[in-house]
């Protein structure tokens, strides 16, 4: 079968999402009402229908179906050079394809459907590919390696604020046309990434050009963003409308010249509330939730209504949830890692997973699955304790004051209250619980915690700005270790995305050099090395490792899963299919 690039998925380092359900592997020990549920047992749960291969024979699968999946909010743009969450890639990769893709078990891979021959030095300091000729834009324009040289310089290009793409780009220094169908990638340096390094999205020149005068950030003014919300692809499948807050509709490019998926069209449903995901999805109104709570899907998917129409898949992501802070110096708190520590014994971890997570949880021990081969085995938990919390904070000067119980701290000669805002996007069932344990036993430490909601585009956008001191969300990990480039840099603070401001010269350089080893084993203790350090650094909280919690409509089949989750590599919902006769929305698609 051939394949298709998810460029946006490993380029934007980690995903975010939007919010966060349930987590991965059950600790030890649990409460005896958790242990009431055990998805292993759950005849709903994986069924062999669910997972079923595409048959050889074609005309056993409905070829005029709709796949209506849900998103947790509405995307900010399909602009494959600004994509900055799985809302917006989980849409904008239906619509454009490249040269390069990963699998399920996130191994680097040649599209086959647009590359002839493909060929690499053994430092992989030069990499030759040839296309194939006979691909376009959607508009009709010839596809060539012009456009590659040119969104591979536009990403370069210092007017271009495409945060989450230059890291990776940057080691191409040269990318040479050596006609329109062959290219060039050097890079000088041997850099174990550098195949990954070429997954950067193509955007079309002959579109692009034309207004790069009159707005050289390609982002801004009337002409691109027209073409964020409606743009001219190369993919599967092209737009055919957009209703904010509603819905983006999606069509099966006829034209296109490689592989056509099985679904005709997808319809992306924005639904932010889980409540009413799950009714939807219960009135086959949406055909998949991809990340059903844990209550949801340990209690609630247990009904009749439920059981009619859907099933569930569950199985281990690298994804994490987390509460990260603010250490840029706008706040008098957070860069002080004292007081990280302290919010990390206050954070009571382990009720969170029985009590919000039903157990379906294991407690997140860092940046790295426990799954991975880069996690570390020597970091341990911080425990749940109160009282280092407080002697913690004692000990960065934020003392209580007696006559009211809070904590203060005098700062060039004011006295300050330790008060934060804990912002949280909108939608989530999971993070205001988490949020009011917290606030529970920060009081009893003498520290105050607001709490804001903030729609998903406005969170997203503060977040990008540093406008915040402290913010609660997941995200998902990327193909390779070295995407946390841009989440952990020093000099990712203004152009990528360290939103919190975290600097630690050891850790930068640890990070160049896992980009230039080689040796697996070598390279494997770097990132342990990472792992370790950033733990106990704590510039975020990490809570839990959420697993793969979905509902999925009966009638579709070729689910496969991945450490990204149902979503977010080849084939993903490419692969998935319906058997002829059993189509539900046909009835929906254009004559």
């Amino acid at each position: 079968m051939n394949i298709y690039i998810k460029f946006c998925f490993v380029l934007a380092s980690f995903c975010l999402l939007v919010s966060f359900s349930g987590c991965g592997k059950p600790p030890q020990e649990k409460s005896s009402a958790a242990k009431a549920y055990d998805p292993k047992t759950d005849p709903l749960v994986n069924p062999a229908s669910l997972l079923e291969p595409v048959p050889e024979d074609k005309s056993k699968i409905e070829d005029g179906e709709t796949l209506i999946l849900q998103l947790d909010g509405s995307p900010n743009t399909l602009h494959p050079l600004f994509l900055s969450s799985l809302v917006e890639s989980t849409v904008s990769g239906t619509l454009f394809t490249g040269l390069f893709t990963f699998d399920k078990d996130m191994n680097w891979m040649v599209n086959d459907e647009l590359v002839e021959d493909y060929q690499e030095n053994e430092n992989l300091t030069e990499i030759t590919v040839k296309m194939k000729k006979g691909f376009t834009w959607q508009d009709g324009h010839p596809l060539t390696v012009h456009d590659i040289v040119y969104s591979w310089q536009q990403i370069l290009d210092p007017a271009v604020p495409c945060q989450t793409q230059k890291p990776s780009v940057e080691p191409i220094e040269e990318c040479i046309a050596l006609d329109d169908y062959t290219i060039k990638f050097i890079q000088s340096k041997p850099l174990a990434t550098a195949r990954w390094n070429l997954l950067f999205p193509i955007i079309p020149k002959h579109l692009f050009e034309k207004e790069k005068k009159n707005n050289p950030d390609l982002k801004t003014g009337d002409y691109f963003n027209k073409w964020s919300r409606h743009p001219v692809g190369n993919g599967p499948y092209k737009i055919v409308e957009w209703k904010e807050n509603d819905k983006v509709v999606v069509e099966r490019w006829e034209d296109y010249k490689g592989f056509k998926p099985y679904f005709k069209q997808i319809i992306f449903k924005i639904i932010p509330d889980t409540n009413i995901t799950l009714l939807s999805f219960e009135k086959e109104d949406i055909d998949v939730v991809r990340k059903l709570t844990s209550q949801q899907f340990a209690k609630e998917t247990n009904t009749e209504s439920f059981k009619k129409v859907g099933y569930k898949a569950w199985g281990t992501q690298w994804a994490f949830s987390y509460i990260g802070w603010n250490m840029d110096g706008s706040n008098p708190f957070f860069n002080d890692k004292k007081v990280r520590l302290a919010m990390t014994h206050a954070l009571n971890i382990p009720l969170i997973l029985e009590k919000i997570a039903y157990n379906l949880s294991s407690q997140s021990l860092g940046v790295y699955h426990e799954d991975s081969w880069m996690y570390n085995p020597d970091v341990k938990p911080f425990p749940f304790d109160l009282k280092i919390a407080g002697q913690l904070l004692d000990e960065a000067g934020w003392a209580i004051d007696p006559t009211d119980g809070w904590r203060y701290k005098t700062i060039n000669g004011e006295k300050v209250l330790f008060k934060f805002t804990l912002t949280m996007p909108q939608g989530s069932q999971t993070s205001p619980k988490i949020a009011a344990i917290f606030q529970e036993d920060l009081k009893l430490i003498g520290v105050q915690m607001d709490t804001r909601v903030l729609e998903w585009a406005t969170y997203m956008e503060k977040s990008r700005k540093h406008e915040f001191q402290a913010g609660i969300a997941a995200w998902g990990t990327g193909a390779d270790p070295d995407t946390g480039w841009n989440l952990w840099r020093t000099d990712q603070y203004k152009t990528g995305r360290n939103y919190g401001g975290y600097s630690n010269p050891e850790i930068d350089k640890l990070f160049e050099e896992g980009r230039a080893e080689f040796d697996f084993e070598k390279r494997k203790k770097i990132y342990q090395k990472i792992h370790k350090i950033l733990y106990e650094d704590q510039p975020y909280i990490w809570i839990s490792n959420p697993p793969i919690l979905s509902a999925i409509n009966k009638r579709i089949r070729g689910v496969q899963f991945s450490p990204r989750g149902i979503f977010s590599f080849d084939p993903s919902f490419y692969g998935w299919w319906v058997m002829k006769g059993q189509a539900k929305y046909a009835v929906m698609q254009k004559p």
